[in-house]
């Protein structure tokens, strides 16, 4: 099991570049990858993705590549002499009415808009730096994921110990859901005799009512409220739930969905309980549940 969150970080070079590359990842519900890269690198962005999406399942990944030229960009100077001149013979007629002191200097030609032109080679970007990048994001990709999985070691323990504490409530619940039944009954045949006792009157004509048919009705309620079969769902999804959380691989969805499971049940086991101890723990048991699913939002 490996956790969302993680950093990787690694660097590399050839003769003409020196690449670095920096993951970082964080909880999301699908997969979303941001690389921050120059334009003059564009053309290997989607190789790049490709190699990421082959190794994380969920998260929000931002992926920060910089590359450095190794030596000097060629470059190239143009001086527009039409311009200079034109220019040049603007400024000695200032001059000579006495409008300006000083006369054209090398200064102001660079300072002038069209007069210089200076124009650096753009950066050669190639296949063999293309492996680079992607040699180095294959570093920095087996970091991250050493960190993820550093960290989803961590978040089974921590969800192993919580499903633990879940399991216990449920064999608490279940201790009592037995004698929860037998009073649930009890009461309703006590319930039934007062009002019986009540409706038959002086002449005890409400005798009449079908004393079988009443200990139908009081078993269909009984067994209404009977939480057996919630109690042997909560044990196969805890059962389950402990499977998932040894096993490698993205198993994050699916222990969300069982944490909504597990609390499907606590909220119906609820609401048919009688007994106030087994309410309680019932709510102890949607805690955990809660906090069950904080953690998972964590798990890739």
């Amino acid at each position: 099991m490996r956790s969302m969150t993680g950093f990787g970080q690694a660097t590399g070079s050839n003769p003409h570049h020196a690449v670095t590359v920096t993951l970082r990842s964080v909880n999301h519900r699908f997969l979303e990858i941001k690389v921050r890269l120059d334009d003059e690198y564009r053309a290997s962005e989607t190789a790049f993705k490709e190699l990421l999406e082959s190794e994380l399942s969920r998260g929000r990944v931002e992926a920060a590549v910089a590359v450095q030229a190794v030596g000097e960009r060629q470059v190239a100077v143009e001086v527009r002499r039409a311009v200079v001149q034109a220019a040049h013979a603007a400024f000695e007629e200032l001059v000579e009415g006495g409008l300006i002191a000083e006369k054209l200097t090398a200064g102001d030609l660079l300072r002038l808009p069209e007069a210089v032109r200076i124009e650096v080679a753009p950066d050669r970007w190639d296949d063999d730096d293309r492996e680079l990048l992607l040699s180095v994001a294959r570093q920095a990709l087996e970091q991250i994921v050493g960190s993820r999985r550093h960290e989803g070691e961590k978040l089974a323990r921590v969800l192993d110990q919580r499903a633990a504490e879940l399991e216990a409530v449920v064999e608490q619940l279940a201790a009592l859901a037995g004698d929860s039944r037998r009073e649930t009954a009890e009461a309703m045949h006590g319930r039934l005799r007062e009002l019986l006792a009540a409706a038959a009157g002086p002449g005890g004509e409400a005798q009449q009512l079908d004393a079988g048919r009443l200990e139908q009705e009081v078993a269909i309620l009984v067994e209404r409220g009977d939480v057996a079969e919630e109690l042997d769902r909560l044990g196969a999804h805890l059962q389950h739930f402990r499977h998932l959380t040894a096993a490698d691989g993205a198993v994050g969805k699916r222990l969300d969905f069982l944490t909504q499971e597990i609390l499907r049940e606590l909220n119906t086991l609820g609401s048919k309980c009688r007994n106030a101890a087994m309410t309680r723990l019932v709510l102890d048991g949607k805690v955990l549940c809660e906090q069950l699913r904080e953690q998972v939002q964590n798990v890739e």
